[in-house]
């Protein structure tokens, strides 16, 4: 690749140099080219050299480009190559460690400290802030309470050099009141939406004595007096006063009723939300002269907290990567060590140099004094404003660089790369003009190095589509969640016809064009909330998706299971990660099985005994067991294992023995699945050093999310799926084809308890007697301050995101106003992009269906027969209604389905009272009611006339009388199923079960009374039909041919065989039938049955 004439400029530069490196301009290159020219033109050696980054990954590019440089240009030069292994190439973190290292005592650090990375710095520093708050002295507390402090102190310590410094700034709260009145003022005179607005108070005027034509002049009234300063919160006042009401459009004859309307609305809101701000209303009060007193007080526990977290660590020889900093500059301060680095080092390069902050940049002065400075950067992406980078800190080293004097010996120059090399002409001109008005001084147009787009619009050539926006057209559908889908589905449908029509992209390898394909595309979010609505939408439409990483691994359902089995490996008596490791896809046990459990666990009386020893004592067979699979006996293995394998090896032996990553190898999102697993094996690995015990593990797991740390996931290669990710983590990336999505999201409100700015000091938010926040002049300052700056972050983020595509950009949102949209308005306008409408669908009130894994290819054996049930234990009831229709049996009994209609629960009613009534020999209608005071009395006479046949019917005579039991609980085992029943009548020689059915059917209860004759071993069984009344009796040699029946029918319980008896005597009393897909349906004398079985 050939340097272009800005590139050489940069790299050949003969003294300090500030390269304004745009997007895609090939920075890379050119910094590896700098620094090849340091070594033959200025004669350094490597080790002269520093070259800093931001990030190791960055660093070991950089190291590897500055190798096959030197290979290619100097191959003989050996010496040149064996130095630059030892060269400093590393992260700024990376240069700070080996400055302290080289000179401990100059930096006040132990000579062999250890640097905690940024896991274990949180979990410590929030286990050590615990300990400083209760050495506080007791009157500290007297003035601000120990919740307070404890929300205070983490943002100070975060960045100490700052707090220090912020509280030796002393600033009056009186002098901020009109600075802070005059800039809101001009931030709302100059919004976009509020100049529109009252050009058209102007434009329009209606009939005098209308009320909306009084309004419009109150309004304009109202507006003047903002432009004049004139009593700004009486006008605001007025303006939120205003009452829209009211008004004819016949008093409108030139029209703009609607308009002006809307309007005052407009401005009402604009109004009302600056009010909600108290920035123009501010005033010297209570809280102010509160603050003043307090600040004292909160220097002193700052600075006697960061003293013990300071002893704390030296004790323990630890610095974390803000100790670096602080001790590193430290060490500069003297002057010996100073002048150390001045002749060892001789040229510095630092790459995106918009990311440093403003300690970073003070030591990094401080070593390169007298040393060849090139540093890269780009204000327009500096967006890591969240980690204390400041904009600001490259801006004014451009400056100090173009207006050196010759303080290194050589003047210094600002150079712009702006040739991009990524995006083609017509899309890099719309980017320039979006952000020339949104950006201002910080914009930079890129001219392109591509002049040609990959295609061009088949139907109307004039008409450019490289960059599109689209918002949901809600109309009044006050549904965000329902207008997200749409926004996902039309964002699916794009890509999906992109895709299916080959549009043609831009291959950088060779030069030329080819189809584009589902790696080819990224969807980059602000925030990782939306992006897994868009993936799993992307896949409901058959797109490959990839969700790059992002969020917090510990929320991940995964990760959420291994930490269950390890708490229950760790205590036995946690029930509830016993029941969660149960129901995940270790065990898979539903809940509906999980819930019979419960019911059928034994107690123990007067112990309070836990769920492990109660299902370790149940003894029934087939409790949580499948075929070789035993629920209870691998817990048990892995209790006995934990003593003697680390946590990581436990969750391998469970994956081993439960398939459970075979299991979310098929679930929907897989890859994901699978790379969150490893995830969470490898920081339990971490955690595990040292101490590989469980109990440990878990103990610092509680720690990291009593911390609130964040845990990173693991990455994931795209290969060709279309990518998703935040922005931050697209940085440094390239697509073809790139949507921004969610560009109306809110950001959550959120007021820290403190703000601080070395410049103009410490705020922090108070309470009044009923606790709401009341914030002091100064707090609103620094507020507005902070929101300036996340303004103009959010708009170089915008920047970031717009300038990774190559070929095409779409933008879309949820709703046509807010958050980035707004801000991005006016750039949209100037460059003359319409916003399309996304229109709302029926398709958009349900959520996209993931679709399943793809079946493994080659040959395999074919799964033809029935899912087995799973079941272990049924009532004997059961089998009438399997008799009856097995798909009537699977809603009850395997979905647990209540069924539709009022008719069956009554007569399910009926009958359990019946029976109570016979049990207990209750013939008093209020005794009867009751157990069940929701019945009719017509229903309980009901109940007393059927009891009243089974007193005096002379059939049941013989039965009625002699050595009998009522309510005579069985059990009974066929194959593996238990079936569990009530005999309402057990004689010497019968059974006998009363039934209040409405028809006489016998043989659908065969199969009932012939497992309690069984279980019973009696010979004879009856039913007592007590509407009738009539006395059946089963044949002694019919119940021979039932067994063999019965048995029949477990097996196909077992194995999943519920095909449906679709008889109209069937469907028709059938509690299913209007949800049955089976079901029989008339077509007039006709009827629709399927197979029918006579």
């Amino acid at each position: 690749m050939t340097l272009t004439t800005e590139q050489e400029k940069a790299a050949y530069s003969s003294g300090s140099v500030a390269v304004i490196a745009g997007a895609g301009t090939g920075k890379t290159y050119m910094l590896a080219e700098r620094y090849f020219y340091h070594l033959t033109v200025d004669g350094f050696s490597p080790l002269e050299i520093v070259a800093c980054t931001f990030t190791d990954k960055a660093a070991a590019e950089l190291r590897s480009r500055i190798r096959a440089t030197v290979s290619q240009r100097l191959p003989d030069r050996f010496d040149l190559l064996a130095e630059l292994e030892a060269a400093q190439i590393s992260t700024l973190h990376s240069l700070a460690t080996r400055i302290c290292q080289e000179h401990p005592e100059a930096a006040g650090v132990p000579a062999d400290f250890t640097v905690l990375d940024e896991l274990e710095s949180k979990i410590w520093l929030n286990q050590q802030l615990i300990l400083a708050l209760t050495e506080l002295p007791a009157e500290i507390y007297q003035e601000i309470f120990y919740s307070q402090l404890g929300e205070i102190l983490p943002h100070l310590i975060a960045d100490p050099i700052a707090a220090e410094r912020a509280f030796n700034r002393s600033i009056n709260p009186e002098n901020l009141i009109a600075q802070m009145q005059q800039f809101a003022l001009s931030e709302l005179l100059g919004n976009s939406q509020w100049q529109l607005a009252t050009e058209t108070l102007h434009q329009f005027a209606g009939l005098e004595g209308d009320r909306i034509e009084l309004a419009r002049k109150t309004a304009i009234q109202a507006v003047n007096s903002l432009k004049e300063n004139s009593e700004p919160t009486n006008a605001l006042e007025n303006l939120t006063k205003i009452n829209l009401q009211g008004g004819s459009k016949k008093k409108w004859p030139d029209g703009g009723f609607t308009e002006i309307k809307e309007a005052i609305a407009t401005l009402k809101k604009l109004a009302d939300k600056e009010i909600k701000r108290g920035r123009i209303n501010l005033d010297i009060g209570e809280f102010d002269h509160k603050l003043t007193a307090i600040l004292p007080i909160l220097k002193q526990a700052f600075m006697q907290v960061r003293e013990f977290l300071a002893a704390a660590k030296r004790k323990a020889r630890l610095l974390d990567f803000a100790d670096l900093e602080v001790y590193a500059l430290k060490a500069l301060s003297h002057p010996e060590v100073q002048e150390y680095y001045w002749q060892r080092w001789q040229a510095f390069l630092v790459d995106e140099f918009q990311d440093t902050n403003p300690v970073q940049g003070e030591f990094l002065e401080l070593l390169n004094s007298k040393a060849i400075l090139t540093i890269v950067g780009d204000a327009k992406q500096s967006i890591y404003g969240f980690r204390r980078a400041d904009v600001a800190v490259f801006q004014s080293w451009c400056d100090r660089i173009q207006h050196d004097s010759g303080k290194r010996g050589k003047g210094g120059e600002i150079v712009e790369l702006s040739t991009s090399f990524r995006t083609h002409e017509s899309l890099i001109n719309q980017i320039n003009q979006i952000f020339a008005p949104l950006l201002g001084n910080l914009h930079q147009n890129l001219t392109a190095f591509r002049t040609e787009a990959p295609y061009v619009n088949d139907i109307n050539p004039d008409v450019n589509t490289y960059l599109e926006a689209y918002t949901v057209a809600a109309g009044e559908v006050n549904d965000i969640n329902r207008c997200r889908q749409a926004e996902g589905r039309h964002i699916a449908r794009t890509l999906k016809q992109m895709l299916e029509q080959k549009m043609p992209v831009y291959d950088k390898k060779t030069g030329g064009l080819r189809p584009v394909k589902p790696g080819d595309m990224a969807i980059l979010s602000r925030t990782w909330d939306p992006l897994e609505l868009y993936g799993e939408t992307l896949a409901s439409e058959g797109i490959p998706v990839v969700l790059s990483g992002g969020g917090n691994l510990l929320d991940t359902r995964e990760a959420k299971d291994a930490w269950a089995l390890l708490r229950f490996l760790a205590d036995p008596t946690d029930d509830i990660a016993l029941v969660a490791v149960l129901r995940s896809p270790f065990f898979a046990i539903s809940d509906r099985t999980l819930f019979m459990i419960s019911r059928s666990l034994l107690t123990v009386e007067g112990k309070n005994l836990s769920w492990w020893e109660k299902i370790q004592m149940e003894q029934k067979p087939g409790f949580l067991e499948k075929p070789g699979f035993s629920a209870v006996e691998i817990l048990k293995q892995l209790l006995g294992d934990r003593t003697v394998e680390p946590p990581t090896r436990l969750l391998q032996i469970a994956d081993r023995l439960t398939g459970y990553t075979a299991v979310i190898n098929n679930l929907p999102g897989a890859p994901r699945r699978l790379a969150d697993w490893r995830g969470f094996m490898e920081l339990v690995r971490q955690l595990e050093t040292g101490n590989n015990d469980v109990f440990n593990v878990v103990r610092r797991l509680r720690q990291i999310a009593a911390a609130d740390v964040k845990i990173t996931r693991l990455p994931l290669e795209a290969e060709n799926a279309v990518t998703l990710m935040t922005i931050h983590a697209a940085k440094g990336l390239e697509w073809p084809v790139v949507i921004v999505p969610d560009l109306t999201r809110s950001k959550p409100n959120y007021s820290p308890s403190v703000y601080f700015d070395p410049a103009w000091g410490v705020a922090v938010s108070l309470s009044n007697e009923e606790g709401e926040k009341q914030k002091p002049v100064l707090y609103v300052w620094l507020e507005n301050l902070q929101k300036q700056r996340e303004d103009a972050e959010a708009l170089r983020l915008l920047y970031v995101a717009f300038t990774r595509s190559r070929d095409r950009l779409i933008l879309t949102a949820a709703s046509e106003k807010g958050s980035l949209l707004d801000l991005l308005r006016p750039g949209l306008n100037a460059a003359n992009i319409s916003v399309e409408k996304i229109p709302l669908t029926a398709e958009d009130l349900f959520a996209p269906e993931p679709p399943l894994p793809p079946l493994l290819e080659g040959d395999r054996p074919e799964i033809i027969g029935f899912v087995g049930s799973g079941l272990f234990e049924l009532p004997v009831t059961a089998l009438s209604e399997y008799t009856r229709c097995p798909k009537r049996f699977k809603f009850r009994y395997i979905d647990g389905h209540p069924g539709t209609g009022e008719g069956m629960a009554i007569a399910q009613k009926i009958g359990i009272l019946v029976h109570k009534a016979l049990e207990n020999n209750i013939r008093n209608p209020e005794t009867l009611s009751r157990f069940n005071s929701s019945l009719f009395p017509a229903q309980i006479q009901e109940i007393l006339s059927l009891v009243q046949a089974w007193d005096e019917y002379p059939d049941y005579a013989p039965y009625r009388q002699g050595n009998i039991s009522k309510e005579t609980k069985i059990t009974f085992k066929i194959d593996s199923i238990t079936f569990n029943g009530v005999i309402d009548l057990l004689g010497d020689d019968f059974v006998l079960d009363y039934k209040t059915d409405q028809i006489i059917e016998p043989h659908l209860h065969r199969c009932q009374l012939w497992v309690y004759a069984a279980a019973t071993e009696r010979p004879q069984a009856h039913i007592a039909y007590l509407r009738e009344p009539k006395l059946f009796t089963y044949p002694r040699d019919y119940f021979q041919a039932v067994g063999d029946e019965v048995k029949n029918i477990v097996q196909k319980i077992l194995q999943g065989d519920y095909r449906a008896h679709a008889w109209p005597s069937n469907c028709q009393i059938c509690p299913y039938a209007e949800i049955c897909e089976y079901a029989y349906q008339e077509i007039g004398d006709k009827m629709v049955e399927d197979d029918l079985a006579f």
